[in-house]
């Protein structure tokens, strides 16, 4: 067989080799998935049953339905202050679709698109998938936390760069863009007619005191062409399968993307996209609460690996990740599998996030408290033979 150079060059992640282990295993721990134990709230799954009984079964627009691409420019000025109109909105199959979309529409073949990293894989093979080059430049890891290196993002520039791709608040490193480090992205777009495309489908799990959000890049002044936003419903209301979420750029931008995924996915499902709407319509006090669990959960993760010789949390910011460096691991994937073999509990190596996440492994703590409390105690547990 003959496949595409371009998808021979995707290579399956470790991360998902761990969680086909941790599924043939019965009675496992699975934090190695970037998702929550707790069940979608029941008035979401409410909404998509009378939508389906109402009969929002057929196709709608490629980039969504008109009231749900109004209900996402709304909830966008009411968190940001920022003003979209529906033809700046395009609903997608997840927020994978749309950041997929993204890169294919900016990034071909001789060019290339410069990541910060660590960063989930999808990123880098949309870029490879497209005929580009992916660029990782990694976040300087000191004082306890991830920090964005400029110098470092300003070299791997070049005349072929197409576009920077940025996720905040970080899956994995819960690391979370301050708003200078924004402005000075922007300017590095115009200066060197690039694209910002920034993913910030974690943006209502942070957990700075005061905090109630991510900045996003929608609220500072910008030429609409450069930068495209990737949201999601899945991490903020436990919707991941339901595969729903959204790109915001200009007109141009969107009509462009829509007319290809077209011919990829065409629209999401129509009683989904009403579930949307009401998510977005009721969700707040659903999003607090789930935002003080997760907090919890974090606090438990943050004490507990803190506590541990040999290991190093940069503090998570945001998203529900813990990604802990640990002293002299130089192969992450084997000490996950050898975790998961010896315990039952399986977490995500973090080389598969790219080569600056060798040495870090990844622990999803969006789960209930009893099944944090028993991971954390394998992992304590198991720990010592390693070092």
């Amino acid at each position: 067989m003959r496949y595409t150079r371009e998808l021979l060059g995707v290579a399956e992640s470790p991360m998902v080799q761990i969680a086909t282990a941790a599924e043939a295993m019965p009675g496992s721990i699975k934090l190695c998935y970037g998702e929550s134990d707790l069940p979608t709230p029941s008035f979401i799954c409410e909404a998509a049953d009378a939508a389906m009984k109402a009969g929002h079964t057929s196709y709608t627009h490629t980039a969504g339905a008109t009231q749900l691409r109004e209900a996402i420019a709304a909830k966008v000025h009411e968190l940001h202050g920022a003003d979209y109109t529906a033809s700046e909105i395009m609903a997608t199959v997840g927020g994978s679709m749309a950041i997929y979309a993204a890169i294919r529409a900016f990034v071909g073949r001789g060019d290339n698109a410069v990541i910060v990293s660590p960063a989930y894989a999808i990123y880098s093979n949309a870029a490879i998938m497209a005929g580009g080059e992916p660029r990782p430049v990694p976040l300087r890891h000191e004082g306890g936390r991830f920090h964005l290196d400029l110098d470092r993002l300003r070299a791997a520039i070049d005349a072929n760069t197409r576009m920077v791709v940025v996720n905040s608040p970080s899956n994995p490193a819960g690391w979370m863009i301050t708003v200078n480090e924004q402005r000075a992205l922007l300017d590095l777009a115009e200066t060197h007619d690039l694209v910002i495309l920034s993913d910030e489908v974690y943006e209502r799990l942070v957990y700075d005191d005061g905090l109630s959000i991510a900045p996003s890049f929608a609220r500072l002044p910008h030429d609409r062409n450069r930068l495209i936003v990737v949201n999601s419903f899945s991490k903020t209301y436990n919707m991941t399968g339901w595969r729903l979420g959204w790109a915001q750029a200009s007109e141009t931008t969107i009509k462009t993307m829509y007319r290809a995924v077209e011919f990829m996915t065409s629209n999401p499902s129509a009683m989904v996209q009403q579930a949307g709407i009401v998510a977005l319509r009721d969700g707040e006090p659903c999003v607090r609460d789930l935002r003080a669990h997760y907090a919890a959960r974090r606090a438990d993760v943050v004490t507990a690996l803190s506590a541990l010789p040999g290991v190093d949390l940069p503090e998570p910011q945001g998203s529900f990740f813990a990604f802990p460096r640990i002293a002299g691991l130089a192969d992450s994937t084997a000490f996950a599998t050898r975790l998961l073999r010896d315990t039952g509990l399986a977490i995500a190596p973090g080389v598969g996030f790219g080569e600056s996440g060798e040495g870090y492994v990844r622990i999803c703590f969006a789960a209930s408290q009893p099944t944090v409390t028993a991971a954390l105690d394998k992992f304590r547990h198991f720990l010592p033979g390693q070092l």
